[in-house]
């Protein structure tokens, strides 16, 4: 007799759930390894795209399978062999409350995957001593052989572009994989040969502009830091196709790349303008700014509308509580080392971009009907 099983046309799934468990159990298919698509399993078993994903997700319920979109599917067994040991270098670390909640939810991730994660950052003020801290930080990684690093690059300082591309020159003599979060290491339309996990600074940038506008704003200038990151330019461009689209025409005069927020600046940022709004390149800027504009006796949202990004934990505790566009930092961190386990199992595949979608949060101070 054979001890195949028949399943019903209700059940087929099954075929593919048990198929593919025993695979996995038996180390067919090994840790961290990609599963074929949904489309090679349906030809594969003979059925539909629905039923494989089905099977799929019974797999993923008993947690011997993870999915990611735009990435693939891949065996998440918890084994205690092979642990890998990751490196996750940030820079600015403590610069904003962002990186901090990311750090948190991959360290909670290498718990559940079985994997080691190490912190390092650097808060040095002077930009030679930092970039000699994040070098020192970088050779010290290479000397603890990790498997692969998280990288956000360094910004606000001029010495931002060469320290980055030292970086991650070290790593690329040693043979380890960089993951860069949240920026490039080069400005757009330029493309560095690591893959990068993001926000979409564009498509955050057009919302809340337009945003601005819906609520009245007949003028939008934007405002950054000096020696930002390369998604800040992403963001002025996201800004100006806003404008673009609603017919409102703009300078380079209403773009303010300044460190120093005074009554002086504050007056050159609201000169000329009719029910101004102000897009902050992060909440940082903005709850800075805003401190100013009121002292100068500006009201906010009533005189000047300001909106920012990241939705840091103070957006909603500042006197006017800020309309901003908040991070996905969970979502960040789970494609962050979906991407470092892909990469590590296929060293040879394109560089990936992987921008995610975050909130438009929207708070009183640029409310409407003020």
């Amino acid at each position: 007799m054979s001890s195949e099983k028949n399943y019903s046309s209700r059940q087929k799934f099954l075929q593919v759930y048990e198929t593919l468990k025993k695979a996995i159990e038996d180390g067919t298919y090994k840790n961290e390894q990609k599963l074929p698509t949904e489309i090679e399993l349906a030809d594969q078993y003979g059925l539909s795209r629905p039923t494989v994903a089905k099977a799929l997700d019974m797999l993923r319920k008993e947690g011997l399978i993870e999915r990611t979109s735009g990435i693939g599917t891949f065996v998440r067994q918890q084994s205690r062999t092979g642990l890998n040991h990751f490196g996750l270098l940030i820079p600015g670390l403590g610069e904003t409350e962002i990186f901090e909640s990311i750090c948190g939810h991959m360290s909670h991730l290498a718990q559940l995957r079985n994997f080691n994660l190490i912190w390092s950052g650097s808060m040095q003020e002077d930009a030679a001593m930092r970039r000699e801290h994040i070098e020192q930080l970088a050779s010290r990684y290479i000397e603890q052989h990790i498997d692969g690093v998280f990288f956000t690059p360094l910004e606000l300082t001029s010495e931002k572009d060469p320290v980055n591309q030292n970086i991650v020159r070290l790593f690329d003599r040693a043979g380890i994989p960089v993951v860069l979060m949240d920026r490039d290491i080069v400005s757009f339309p330029a493309r560095s040969q690591y893959d990068l996990v993001g926000i979409d600074n564009f498509r955050l940038a057009f919302i809340l502009t337009r945003h601005l506008l819906e609520q009245g704003c007949k003028t939008v200038r934007f405002v950054a830091r000096p020696y930002s990151a390369p998604t800040v330019q992403l963001r002025i461009f996201g800004y100006l196709q806003a404008l673009r689209e609603a017919h409102i025409a703009s300078s380079p005069g209403d773009i303010f790349i300044e460190d120093h927020y005074d009554a002086d600046f504050a007056r050159r940022l609201l000169d000329n303008t009719n029910q101004p709004g102000v897009f902050c390149a992060n909440d940082t800027t903005a709850s800075r700014l805003m401190h100013t504009l009121t002292d100068q006796g500006y009201k906010i949202p009533n005189d000047v509308k300001v909106a920012g990004v990241d939705d840091i934990k103070y957006a909603n505790y500042l006197r006017v509580p800020l309309t901003t566009y908040k991070q996905p930092c969970k979502d960040i961190a789970k494609v962050a080392v979906d991407t470092m386990f892909s990469r590590i199992q296929d060293p040879s595949q394109k560089a990936r971009t992987i921008y995610l979608d975050g909130e438009l949060v929207v708070r009183k101070s640029t409310d409407k009907s003020a």
